[in-house]
């Protein structure tokens, strides 16, 4: 997000603040799984509009006391001060529109407002899914390649929309390619990225009682591997469509910012290629080495 340009870096940075609270609350450890689908719906009510003092004071007293890692706690701590810029993005009922510089400013913020909106309503439905699919449910497996696509999107696919929409909001020329096409290259983007996080976590997840492949046996770690195969492979086809996304894009710190997750991608589908199951159980991490040459390499996209 530092590298984006200024008019882009607000209404990226303010999404990722909301995702990363939300994304906090369906995963903080101890807490009931219908306290967090509650709490997931009561977050997307205060976006709507909805007053967030209960809500606040239910984070205070039965999430906050529970949450262990203290960058979270922080962020969790300063819910209404985010929801607060979040709100201020869009302009009172009844207020006066203004002539000239200052019309654009506010006509530009209220449309990063409403691609914000639309953003947490994806994400938060994919997070609402994922608890009642894996806590409340009895056995659930995904069956179709069709739900796993749907689940990528949900939490990952839409940002690539949402990337696409600020962008073309904030600057002018934002890409060279028409924005229908950038919108299905960006979801595809995000849907891989989404796809390596899973395909990374396979084994981490397996213990929880979460698998995610359609069809696999989660008792079988080489059909696992197998189909682990098949999805990275469309994970590389997704990444593609990415590095396709960044080129196309007018400023270099533009091309830059949204190349960089897809090279930092590619290098972890390296290491998963060469990895056996053990090794992949260990966890598997770009190292830092490469992190910095993927920053790097993001400025001659």
């Amino acid at each position: 997000m530092r590298l984006l340009p200024k008019v882009m870096r607000e209404p990226i940075s303010l999404g990722y603040l909301l995702a990363r609270a939300s994304d906090t609350l369906a995963d903080t450890e101890g807490l009931d799984a219908a306290l967090r689908v509650d709490m997931l719906d009561g977050f997307g009510e205060v976006l709507d509009g909805a007053d967030p003092s209960g809500w606040l004071q239910r984070l205070a007293d039965e999430v906050m006391p529970r949450q262990r890692h203290d960058g979270e706690k922080a962020l969790l701590a300063n819910m209404e001060r985010i929801f607060d810029w979040f709100h201020s993005m869009k302009p009172e009922e009844g207020t006066s529109v203004k002539l000239g510089k200052e019309s654009d400013a506010g006509t530009m913020a209220s449309r990063q407002h409403a691609a914000i909106l639309e953003l947490m309503k994806h994400i938060l439905k994919g997070q609402r899914l994922d608890i009642e699919r894996f806590e409340l449910q009895q056995g659930f497996r995904f069956t179709l390649d069709a739900e796993l696509e749907e689940y990528c999107y949900l939490v990952a696919g839409c940002v690539g929309e949402f990337w696409t929409e600020v962008g073309t909001i904030s600057l002018p020329e934002f890409s060279r390619v028409d924005p229908s096409r950038l919108k299905s290259w960006g979801v595809n983007y995000g849907k891989g990225l989404q796809l390596i996080n899973i395909l990374r976590d396979l084994p981490a997840d397996l213990k929880l009682g979460r698998c995610y492949l359609p069809g696999a046996d989660p008792s079988d770690p080489d059909a696992l591997m197998a189909e682990s195969a098949r999805w990275r492979a469309l994970a590389r086809h997704y990444l593609n469509e990415g590095q396709a996304y960044s080129k196309s894009l007018g400023l270099r710190r533009a091309r830059a910012a949204t190349s960089l997750p897809g090279l930092i991608g590619e290098r972890t589908l390296d290491l998963m290629d060469l990895a056996q199951w053990d090794q992949l159980a260990m966890g598997v991490k770009v190292s830092r080495r490469d992190v910095y040459r993927s920053v790097w390499e993001s400025f001659f996209v």
